[in-house]
């Protein structure tokens, strides 16, 4: 049972959780009751990937230490289709490689074979996945069409609200200009000051005065500590 319905109470549940315990707990609740055991939320973050689920925890730990992101199917599906989609594992792996098989197998073992997966779009060329998933053998091609735009709003929500969970419970009492905030954005994802200004219009002269400026602010001397500082206080 797909469609509209799962994706209202996926809404629905997610405005109404009055923490991220409840938040989850509610998550599973809707997942279970759509067919599916399991749900994730992966953050794929080039600097700080994290995720939030009730897939076991061996597997959890299995997936990032052997860097299974940059092989997962499922990811690389949602960097080129950018809307929700369904999943099996048993119908993807008849055309797979012996490295996407032994990924699926082990994924598998796990009660992992079939899902529904929804991409969400985080901003700076970022984003992350909330999947459901099921031990189950699924049919892709089934249950008829999915609400892509309904999809896409219940993920977002999640998103936004597993985001500002972890936000620290302490912040400087100053805050960044508009300006400030988007050049330490994308110094964030490793551009240099030249490319900075070249991706947001700005002079160079600009993109330096503002993140020494930033700097300053923070009370740091290098640009990676004015990161990490902004970072964690959720400035930017």
């Amino acid at each position: 049972m797909h469609g509209n319905s799962l994706f209202d109470r996926l809404t629905d549940t997610t405005v109404a959780a009055a923490s991220e315990h409840s938040l989850k707990a509610a998550l599973i609740d809707v997942a279970r009751a759509h067919g599916f055991e399991r749900f994730a939320y992966l953050n794929l973050h080039t600097a700080k990937s994290f995720a939030v689920s009730n897939y076991q925890k061996e597997w959890q730990s299995l997936y990032f230490a052997r860097s299974y992101m940059a092989i997962d199917p499922v990811v690389t599906a949602a960097k080129r289709l950018r809307r929700a989609f369904k999943w099996s594992a048993d119908v993807e792996r008849r055309r797979a490689d012996d490295t996407i098989k032994e990924f699926y197998d082990s994924a598998a073992e796990f009660g992992i074979r079939s899902g529904l997966s929804i991409p969400i779009r985080t901003g700076f060329g970022q984003f992350a996945i909330l999947t459901l998933a099921s031990a189950r053998i699924l049919d892709p091609s089934g249950s008829g069409e999915l609400d892509v735009a309904g999809a896409a709003t219940a993920a977002a929500l999640i998103h936004a609200r597993l985001q500002s969970a972890t936000a620290p419970t302490h912040k400087p009492d100053f805050v960044l200009s508009d300006r400030e905030a988007l050049c330490m954005r994308w110094a964030a994802e490793g551009l240099p000051m030249h490319s900075i200004a070249d991706v947001t219009g700005l002079t160079y002269h600009t993109v330096r005065w503002d993140l020494d400026r930033v700097k300053a602010k923070l009370g740091v001397c290098t640009q990676k500590q004015a990161v990490a500082v902004a970072t964690r206080f959720r400035l930017i």
